[in-house]
C-alpha cells in the first residue's frame, strides 16, 4: 500500500470515527430528552393530583416539545385540559394521540365519557367499544359500554358487557354488584341473588351490598336470609335509620312483630331521603311468601 492509499485509509477510519461518535451523541441526546419529558410529565401529574390545572398543562406542554409524537403525553394534556373545562382543546389533544398511535385505547375512552357528559349515548358507546376492541383484557372499558347500554335501555346488551367486566376482574365487587343488578332489572332474580352473594364475599364490609342481598333474598322467599343480612348491614351501620326500619319491616314480614315494634319505636320518624330509600328497597321485596326460607 503506497502512501496515498494509507493516508486515504486513515481519514476514511477517522471519518467512520466522527459518524459513530456523532451517532452515540445524538443518542445520548435523545435519551437525556426522553428522560427529561419523562420527569415534566411526572411533575405535571403532581400538579394534577393537588388540583393546580394551568401548571399541569405548562408542564404536559413542556414535556412534548421534547416529545412531539408521545401518544400517551398527549392524553395526558386532553385529560388536563377536560379538568380545566376546555372541552374543544381536549378533544382536539384526544385526537392528536389517536393520530399518532391508533392502537391506543384510552383517547377513545376519554373521548367516550365527554360524549357521555352531554349525553350523546351513541356516540360515546362507539367509543368505548372501539377502547375495548383494541384493549379487550381493560375490564374498565367493557364497564364503559355497559353502563351507556344501561343507560339506552339496552339491558341484556349491558348484561353481557358488564358479565365481560365482571369475568376480566373477578376481584372487584363492584363489577359483580352491577351484574346483579342487571340481572334484577332483567327480573332474574335468581340471578341476582347469586352475584349479589357473590359481591358480597369480595366486599363483606359494605354494608349497601349486604341491603341490595338482604332484598332479593326476600324476593327470592330466602326471608330468614334477608334478616341476617339486614342484622349485619345495622352491625355495620348502627346510626343508619333506614337500615333499621328495613330490618323492622322484615322483622314484620316474618311475623317477629315484637323485634318489629322495638324497632319502629327506637327509630323515629325518617327523613324524606331516607323514606324514599326505604320504598325504593322494600318496592324490591315482592316477596311471595312470609315464610323464612
Amino acid at each position: 500500500m503506497d502512501m496515498m492509499d494509507q493516508f486515504v485509509e486513515e481519514r476514511w477510519r477517522e471519518l467512520q470515527e466522527m459518524q459513530r461518535e456523532d451517532v452515540r451523541a445524538r443518542e445520548v441526546d435523545a435519551d437525556l430528552k426522553a428522560e427529561t419529558a419523562y420527569l415534566r410529565v411526572r411533575l405535571a401529574d403532581s400538579y394534577m393530583r393537588n388540583g393546580n390545572i394551568p401548571r399541569a398543562i405548562a408542564e404536559y406542554k413542556r414535556a412534548l416539545k421534547l416529545d412531539k409524537r408521545n401518544a400517551a403525553f398527549h392524553t395526558r394534556l386532553a385529560d388536563a385540559y377536560v379538568a380545566h373545562e376546555d372541552i374543544s382543546t381536549a378533544m382536539s389533544a384526544y385526537q392528536t394521540a389517536m393520530g399518532f398511535d391508533p392502537l391506543l385505547a384510552e383517547p377513545h375512552s376519554s373521548i367516550g365519557d365527554l360524549y357521555l357528559r352531554y349525553g350523546k349515548l351513541r356516540q360515546a358507546l362507539a367509543q368505548y367499544r372501539e377502547a375495548a376492541q383494541l384493549e379487550p383484557e381493560r375490564a374498565y372499558y367493557h364497564y364503559q359500554a355497559a353502563d351507556t347500554l344501561e343507560r339506552m335501555g339496552m339491558m341484556q346488551n349491558a348484561l353481557d358487557a358488564m358479565s365481560q367486566a365482571a369475568m376480566l376482574s373477578p376481584k372487584i365487587a363492584f363489577y359483580r354488584f352491577r351484574v346483579a343488578t342487571l340481572c334484577q332489572l332483567l327480573g332474574r332474580s335468581e340471578d341476582a341473588f347469586f352475584h349479589l352473594e357473590w359481591a358480597c364475599a369480595l366486599a363483606p364490609h359494605d354494608d349497601y351490598f349486604l341491603v341490595r342481598l338482604a332484598g332479593v333474598a326476600i324476593a327470592t322467599n330466602r326471608l330468614g336470609s334477608g334478616l341476617e343480612r339486614l342484622s349485619r348491614a345495622v352491625t355495620l351501620r348502627p346510626r343508619n335509620q333506614a337500615y333499621q326500619r328495613l330490618l323492622a319491616e322484615a322483622f314484620r314480614l316474618a311475623h317477629q312483630s315484637d323485634q318489629s315494634d322495638a324497632l319502629m319505636k327506637r327509630i323515629g320518624t325518617l327523613d324524606a331521603y331516607d323514606e324514599i330509600f326505604v320504598a325504593r328497597r322494600m318496592g324490591e321485596w315482592k316477596c311471595e311468601s312470609t315464610t323464612s326460607a
